[in-house]
């Protein structure tokens, strides 16, 4: 697969995916759009790969969405994300077979902060910032961020930084919530790697098992919570052990 957008580089069976747009701070275009659901569908199929990193050529994780999108007005927008295939990337994101980590290794603006929302885990570089940008611009939040962010940091925190757009630093990030780790930032890569390597040694089926009940328990109701856990605890029991 040609990439032009991105940097693909396969360590222990870990995927290193480096967006590589640095002239524009990594922003999202069309092209970039394309190859990350090429990208997305392939990995998801492919058995060597166990997880995947997240992650940004420097200077920036991702400066968001490349606003000379918008040159062509509305319809070229709009047909940039269709083609892109942005919403097949949303859904194959949250259903995907395989942990995502986001080393978030500078700023992170507009969908350069939402994509990590659809990501497992969240760690950033001590230098990194965040920004939910979009009322600024007059817009509204994508990329399923107005229905993770409340999940994840709790309503009225994600109310403060949608409504205001204003830039949060890594450690008030770690505080809320958004990331789970800040780390000096040249030890960012070696932290990932770490993480990654601590699920790649786990049987793959009881990691994406877990993932998966856990993101479906985000919509689920207790009951029927506990009775999908006492099915799928079993069908772990029967691929750790074997047996009927």
């Amino acid at each position: 697969m040609k990439l032009e957008c991105f940097l693909y580089d396969v360590r222990d069976s870990i995927l290193v995916l480096t967006m590589n747009r640095p002239e524009v701070r990594n922003a999202w275009n069309r092209q970039m759009h394309t190859e990350y659901l090429e990208i997305l569908k392939r990995v998801n199929n492919d058995d060597s790969i166990r997880v995947v990193i997240l992650t940004g050529a420097p200077p920036a994780f991702s400066s968001g969405t490349d606003l000379k999108s918008f040159s062509k007005g509305v319809s070229s927008f709009e047909s940039s994300l269709n083609e892109g295939g942005a919403s097949q990337q949303i859904t194959l994101m949250r259903e995907f077979k395989k942990p995502i980590i986001a080393a978030i290794n500078g700023a992170a603006v507009g969908m350069g902060i939402t994509i990590t929302l659809l990501c497992d885990i969240r760690i950033a570089a001590e230098s990194a910032t965040m920004c939910f940008r979009f009322t600024h611009l007059g817009l509204v939040p994508e990329f399923a961020s107005p229905y993770m962010l409340p999940r994840i940091i709790g309503l009225g925190r994600a109310m403060e930084l949608c409504l205001t757009a204003r830039t949060i630093k890594a450690r008030e990030a770690l505080e809320m919530g958004l990331v789970s780790r800040v780390v000096p930032d040249d030890e960012l890569m070696p932290a990932a790697m770490e993480i990654a390597r601590n699920l790649a040694s786990k049987k793959e089926h009881a990691v994406r098992m877990t993932r998966e009940m856990l993101y479906r328990h985000l919509d689920t109701d207790f009951y029927t919570a506990v009775q999908h856990d006492a099915r799928d605890f079993m069908e772990a029991v029967r691929k750790t052990f074997g047996g009927e």
